[in-house]
């Protein structure tokens, strides 16, 4: 069964019984088709990864009250930061390593504090990770359920800028200072995502909370849109992930 077809079966189960009905971790581009899928069978939908900025997140069906419960665990990954300092693709590939599908799992986060990360996963899968994920690399790990979670910021630069309109090409020649038509070359050979979905359309709307990417150039988000400037232009605020 192909991904839609899964999705439409949840959506009308969740019509049908009343029950709510939960995915694995979604990738985030197939939120889209969720979000149709509920559309289609006439129930709500609700996401959640685990935490608030969540790339991966689990969805879910239902026809009255949201869920108060989801099947996501947050599992603390723990190393000793004097000898070992793994990253977030280490971490990435040691998880893989498990023989999980990728869909059991959702965002890997570095903590705030040094020597730690988190994990999030499906709940039927969380015992079995922290039974077996025991290194990344040459690195020896400790991992159970996490008593708090506390995810470091990303690194990245905000600033702000002014665009002549919330459209993308817009934006994103602003957030990585290209020309106008540079912008809209790159959207139009393919090269940029909006909101982790590639976008061909150099005019499609941008607001608070966009992602945008480039492939060779990054990653951008709109924390705030701002009023009009006395020359017409809209203000904005942006965050330029990397160091």
């Amino acid at each position: 069964m192909d991904d839609r077809r899964r999705l439409d079966d949840l959506a009308r189960r969740a019509a049908r019984t009343g029950q709510a009905q939960f995915t694995r971790f979604l990738e985030p581009a197939a939120e889209r088709d969720a979000t149709a899928a509920a559309r289609d069978a006439g129930v709500e939908i609700a996401f959640f990864g685990g935490h608030a900025d969540a790339e991966r997140r689990v969805c879910a069906f239902y026809s009255e009250d949201p869920p108060e419960a989801w099947p996501v665990e947050a599992l603390a990954l723990c190393w000793n930061a004097r000898f070992s300092a793994p990253g977030h693709r280490d971490l990435l590939g040691a998880a893989m390593a498990l023989g999980l599908e990728r869909d059991a799992m959702g965002d890997i986060c570095m903590g705030a504090e040094a020597g730690t990360a988190y994990l999030f996963c499906l709940s039927d899968v969380a015992g079995y990770i922290c039974a077996s994920f025991e290194s990344a690399g040459r690195t020896p790990l400790t991992v159970g359920p996490a008593d708090e979670v506390r995810i470091a910021p990303p690194e990245g630069t905000r600033f702000r800028a002014t665009v002549s309109a919330l459209r993308l090409d817009a934006v994103l020649a602003a957030g990585f200072r290209l020309s106008r038509a540079e912008a809209q070359r790159l959207i139009r050979a393919g090269s940029v995502k909006l909101d982790h979905a590639q976008e061909l359309r150099t005019d499609a709307h941008v607001g608070e909370g966009s992602l945008l990417s480039a492939r060779g150039f990054g990653r951008l988000r709109v924390d705030e849109v701002q009023g009009e400037t006395r020359k017409g232009r809209t203000g904005v605020v942006l965050f330029r992930f990397g160091k």
